[in-house]
């Protein structure tokens, strides 16, 4: 009989979890049998979770505070301002700003450029312009400056054109002179329209008509119209004198005055034209030529011995509206 041996189960147990820590070995907890494990536990581990996620909500907190603060002093300044009226103040500042700044870019008025000029003084063009260096060519209003323009006496129209970057360029029409007016013993020229251009000295415009008296500067063009056809009556004619604002006195070199009638003038034209071929009395010693009335010319002889030089008269000689006439002599 075989003795019987004995075999022993031998368990080996590995290291006791105090020895591993110990050793620095990390180990796995024993698990909680109220909460389930997560495998991988160690990876979602975060140092004070709670601290970092509360630290992020203050700043955001924070941020919408400084917001809100930041508005609410805004809005209150602003109040303030309507308030206060200093709006209109503010934002002169903020367009003053723009403004220099374009200027220091080179968008301000360096040059400008003026076609059509004659008699317009280039004063007067630079004040009526109201552009300079520091002027902004952006914010420039091209059409209060033709206004402005237009508004001087030799200009007539007037175009003002913005070649970028720093370039104003001016186009005028002016008015052309067309007679010398006469009224309270001062002369200034004037157009066709009767716009008064300037003072002026008789000698220098001496091709121009002389007219004298109220509403003479208005009425010259239709009297110089119908004056064209008669050659020799414009060769000797001095001036013209208006009598009332309704008709005209010639005035001859002579010394002759001829009194156009209030309407009908070609005709008692025509009628002088006539007696002058006749018995050439523009170049007679005569004081008046009276063509008032459509049916009679009245003829006043002059008692003066000799007639005035033909040439142009002396500055006291210019004609005014308080002429007299020599004493009647006769009639034709």
């Amino acid at each position: 009989m075989q003795p019987v041996t004995s075999t022993r189960r031998v368990v080996r147990r590995g290291p006791s979890q105090e020895s591993l820590l110990a050793r620095g070995i990390a180990v796995s907890q024993k698990p909680s049998r109220r909460l389930p494990v997560l495998a991988e536990t160690r990876r979602l581990i975060s140092p004070s979770p709670r601290a970092i996620r509360l630290g992020r909500i203050g700043q955001s907190a924070r941020g919408k505070w400084l917001v809100l603060s930041a508005l609410f002093i805004g809005s209150a300044l602003v109040y303030g301002a309507v308030l206060g009226g200093q709006t209109a103040r503010a934002y002169d500042a903020v367009a003053n700003g723009i403004e220099r700044t374009a200027i220091a870019a080179g968008f301000g008025v360096n040059k400008i450029t003026v076609t059509g000029k004659v008699h317009a003084t280039d004063a007067a063009i630079t004040t009526a312009l109201g552009a300079g260096p520091q002027t902004m060519m952006l914010g420039f209003d091209t059409d209060a400056a033709k206004a402005r323009l237009e508004a001087v006496p030799w200009i007539k129209r007037a175009r003002v054109m913005r070649l970028l970057p720093s370039t104003l360029q001016i186009v005028i029409e002016e008015r052309t002179p067309f007679a010398v007016w006469q009224k309270n013993g001062k002369t200034y020229v004037v157009d066709a329209e009767g716009a008064v251009l300037a003072p002026a000295l008789r000698q220098a415009y001496a091709d121009l008509p002389l007219v004298v008296g109220e509403g003479a500067e208005k009425n010259a063009p239709e009297l110089v119209e119908q004056l064209a056809p008669y050659d020799a009556l414009r060769s000797k004619l001095l001036g013209a004198i208006r009598v009332g604002d309704r008709r005209w006195t010639l005035k001859l070199f002579s010394g002759t005055e001829i009194m156009l009638p209030d309407g009908n003038v070609p005709a008692a034209l025509d009628s002088l034209a006539k007696l002058d071929d006749e018995r050439d009395v523009l170049s007679r010693d005569i004081a008046a030529i009276d063509l008032r009335l459509f049916d009679r010319v009245t003829v006043r002889i002059s008692t003066a011995e000799t007639a005035k030089p033909q040439g142009a008269a002396p500055q006291s000689d210019v004609p005014t509206a308080s002429t007299k006439a020599a004493p009647a002599g006769g009639k034709t």
